[in-house]
């Protein structure tokens, strides 16, 4: 695959740049440019006066050199992979020696739901493996990573805030029957019934991983 030349500055790899929310924030903190990885890339392109280079390209086929940059960044986009363990192997591949991959995912078999009628876990799982996710994909980078060489450090980010109806619409939004979708309906309009409270409790864990190239 021919691998595209970034400029000496561009030391920032975000994969799943989606539509630049996160890039905005790393073309602040980076020094030189950030390349931005997604499948449609079209939506970062307004990014580009801006210091960032979006690049049409698969997590799993990075068409990047080895060695090529400082950072990889990923939140929420892991997940939706298809194929974990080489994404990974390309992120650790595009590192240079001292370069970290940075991932922020979620974990779902850890979710906290209370009271028992506003509990979706189960169709959470379900929905999101029917979409093409790992629900689970948060407990499996640590070991990933460490197989593709990489020096691991792990946090779970577990500062919950009260719920709000907006998880039931997400879910709404992933494949579901219409006796789930009926019950993911019901457990948001529970939920608009008791807004900024800590009433019901739902909280699901993410796992920050940093991992290093030595």
């Amino acid at each position: 695959m021919r691998r595209v030349q970034i400029g000496r500055k561009s030391r920032v790899l975000e994969i799943g740049a989606g539509h630049g929310m996160v890039t905005r924030e790393l073309l602040r903190r980076a020094a030189g440019n950030v390349v931005c990885i997604d499948t449609d890339p079209r939506a970062a392109a307004s990014l580009v006066r801006h210091g960032a280079q979006p690049i049409a390209a698969d997590a799993c086929d990075l068409p990047l050199a080895d060695g090529c940059v400082d950072l990889v960044f990923c939140q929420n986009v892991l997940m939706w992979t298809g194929d974990l363990s080489r994404a990974i192997e390309e992120a650790a591949r595009v590192l240079q020696p001292g370069g970290a991959v940075v991932a922020l995912e979620p974990d779902y078999g850890g979710m906290i739901e209370h009271p028992a009628h506003v509990s979706l876990q189960d169709l959470w799982l379900s929905a999101l493996r029917a979409a093409g996710a790992d629900p689970l994909v948060g407990r499996a980078i640590p070991g990933l990573c460490e197989k593709a060489g990489l020096q691991v450090w792990v946090e779970l980010q577990n500062i919950p805030s009260p719920p709000t109806p907006d998880g039931p619409q997400l879910l709404l939004g992933l494949p579901l029957s219409g006796h789930e979708r009926a019950r993911v309906e019901e457990a948001a309009r529970a939920l608009e019934e008791m807004p900024g409270t800590w009433e019901a409790f739902i909280h699901v864990p993410y796992v920050l991983v940093v991992a290093t190239r030595a």
